[in-house]
């Protein structure tokens, strides 16, 4: 359940210092907390934003990944900070030593929350610390004391972030989002709306979409033979088979991905963009486990899938999130539970939608099992 509208003050109140000192350790300019303000600025302003659509138990992770994504979009247009306790590292690997060293997340919770593989995450860290002679303790202790500077500042008002300013440009920021979807989804996506709604009361394993106990549409689950065809949408068909999942698009026909004996190849899992066919792939997993979101180009929209594995218990519901859309996703599995599967999206994207999305957090594939826990989430790697 979303939190009520009123709580987001209360919320950004009480986090502020906190949302703050990791700002600063991230920016790594101690001399100047302006970057460290801006940045929290926009992250509070694109959370406030969504506030309404942010689940309950989920707030400190889009939180956090609203920063951190800030954060590497900035370092695009700036040097590497010259001083702080993480001078002369890349965004990326300050980004995960702050998430790991400061925070205090495991590394398949920092995979999740920056959308790439445990593999990946691992690496950075292990490379970033070579700079400071594999001392972990030694940069703990450099991170608290910059930490403890950073909340005297903050304390002082250093970080001066006006509440009731950042309310009121997220809800225009959220006007402008909802105008954006209204116009494209009117102009474009409504006939493929009508149409998908049709073939969704039609197929799957039963006769429409189920609702759980709080209302919420649950996936349609697809438990498919080997090699048996599954027609998406109009123009794509998915199979799945031991070895992997094979799909054909008009831009591609007859594509795979394998598996191998302990799952999908790890080259698969660490991979970024550049997808087959022309679409953008984007890896969301965690080391064995975790769920990928891949968007493949069928004449002038564009069509949303991705593989799951390793989850700790069975899917009941695949969202994706768009800017403010959510899409139930269907689930496609092969019969006797081997532990992995397919989901793909009903609702193709526009190319506006596209490019406004990767403007931002990008889609975002959450999966839940039947409790309405959250079981993995996987999204764009920018």
């Amino acid at each position: 359940m979303p939190h009520p509208h009123d709580d987001f003050a209360v919320y950004a109140h009480a986090g502020l210092h906190r949302l703050a000192t990791t700002a600063h350790l991230l920016s790594g300019t101690p001399a100047d907390p302006g970057e460290a303000t801006e940045l929290v600025r926009r992250t509070l302003v694109r959370v406030c934003a969504r506030w309404r659509r942010i689940p309950r138990a989920d707030v400190d992770f889009y939180v956090r990944r609203s920063l951190v994504k800030e954060f590497l979009r900035r370092s695009r247009r700036r040097p590497a900070p010259s001083d702080g306790v993480l001078k002369g590292l890349s965004a990326r690997q300050r980004a995960v030593l702050v998430l790991l060293h400061w925070e205090g997340l495991r590394e398949a919770e920092v995979a999740q929350l920056l959308g790439c593989s445990t593999g990946a995450v691992r690496s950075r860290a292990r490379r970033a610390l070579a700079a400071y002679g594999g001392d972990v303790e030694g940069l703990r202790k450099r991170l608290r004391e910059a930490a403890e500077d950073a909340q005297v500042a903050a304390g002082a008002g250093a970080f001066d972030v006006p509440l009731d300013v950042v309310r009121r440009r997220g809800r225009a920021l959220r006007r402008r989002r909802r105008g954006v979807v209204v116009g494209v989804c009117a102009a474009v996506l409504v006939p493929a709306v009508v149409v998908g709604a049709g073939q969704f009361v039609g197929s799957g394993s039963g006769g429409g979409a189920e609702t759980g106990a709080a209302g919420v549409a649950l996936s349609p689950i697809r438990v498919v033979a080997p090699g048996e065809r599954v027609d998406a949408v109009p123009g794509v068909q998915v199979w799945l088979t031991a070895d992997g999942e094979h799909w054909s698009t008009p831009q591609g026909s007859s594509q795979f991905r394998g598996l191998n004996d302990s799952g999908y190849t790890d080259s698969y899992w660490d991979k970024v963009k550049g997808g087959r066919g022309g679409g953008a792939e984007v890896s969301g997993g965690s080391g064995k486990s975790g769920v990928s979101v891949r968007l493949d180009p069928v004449n002038s929209s564009y069509f949303l899938s991705g593989l799951y594995r390793g989850l700790s218990a069975d899917p009941a519901r695949v969202e994706v999130s768009v800017d403010d859309r959510r899409i139930t996703g269907t689930v496609l599995t092969l019969a006797g539970g081997p532990g992995w599967g397919v989901w793909y999206a009903r609702s193709p994207l526009s190319l506006t939608e596209v490019k406004t999305s990767l403007t931002g957090d990008g889609p975002t594939v959450t999966v839940y099992d039947t409790a309405g826990k959250v079981v993995a989430r996987g999204g764009v790697d920018e």
